[in-house]
């Protein structure tokens, strides 16, 4: 809740330095709470390259290190939608998104869930006109009285909001991208200059090993994992977005 006599407004008034500002800040902190502090724990040997699990340990770049225990936390990565063409397109994630120097004009939002919305009015309040489209309704796993609160209000802020559509293809357009779309049956083409895929996110777990250590997976391709974090392999742990669960730092 707002405290009385308190108000608070904030414009972007020049997209590029935000950026710049934002890398500036997130390396400092990766620099300051992880990189930096490292030589300082007894014990903790940081190393950089391709890991996979090899018997009673890993190998890393091609070396051989023993470990009694194991915790995997590779991390998730954006998942592509099933639209035609959409293989040839360029497209921007949750990621690159935010490694934009230049504000584009509008922003097609391919996605209804939370990454989506956030983003969806990040880009409209910044100044872009956004529209949210999505096969389902806004945050299908939540309440539907949610969902259709949180469709009004982004409505309310401009943003051009379409669910309960399908995709039939996507294509490039000049310098932007076109997606058609099946609303009520009759197909319709929603263009814009960029386009921003929020369609879910898959675990990375290729080229780990997994299969060959006995490290099950579950439905979505995460790590299969126990309530204390436990794999089908004794030793071997998994944790974050790898295990499929909980998916909520995209950034």
């Amino acid at each position: 809740a707002s405290l009385s006599g308190l108000a608070g407004e904030a414009n972007v008034a020049d997209w590029g330095r935000l950026v710049a500002a934002k890398d500036d800040l997130v390396t400092t902190l990766r620099q300051k709470k992880y990189v930096d502090l490292l030589p300082q724990y007894n014990g903790v040997a940081y190393l950089e390259g391709k890991a996979r699990l090899n018997g009673q340990g890993v190998i890393v770049n091609g070396d051989p290190i023993m470990a009694g225990k194991i915790i995997i936390a590779t991390g998730s990565s954006p998942a592509l939608p099933d639209i035609p063409g959409i293989g040839d397109v360029p497209y921007l994630t949750s990621t690159t998104a935010l490694e934009l120097s230049e504000l584009p004009r509008s922003l097609l939002v391919i996605g209804g869930g939370y990454i989506g919305c956030e983003l969806a009015q990040m880009f409209a309040r910044a100044g872009a006109k956004v529209t949210l489209v999505t096969r389902r309704r806004l945050l299908p796993e939540a309440e539907p009285e949610i969902s259709a609160a949180l469709t009004g209000y982004l409505r309310d802020e401009g943003i051009t909001v379409l669910t309960g559509l399908s995709y039939r293809r996507i294509a490039r357009a000049g310098r932007g991208v076109e997606l058609t779309v099946a609303i009520d049956g009759a197909d319709e083409v929603i263009a814009a200059e960029q386009v921003l895929l929020t369609t879910g996110r898959s675990p990375n777990t290729d080229g780990l090993g997994l299969a060959e250590a006995g490290v099950k997976l579950s439905g979505n391709g995460g790590v299969l994992v126990d309530e204390r974090m436990r794999t089908s392999k004794s030793g071997v742990y998994a944790a974050g977005d790898v295990t499929g669960r909980d998916q909520f730092v995209y950034w």
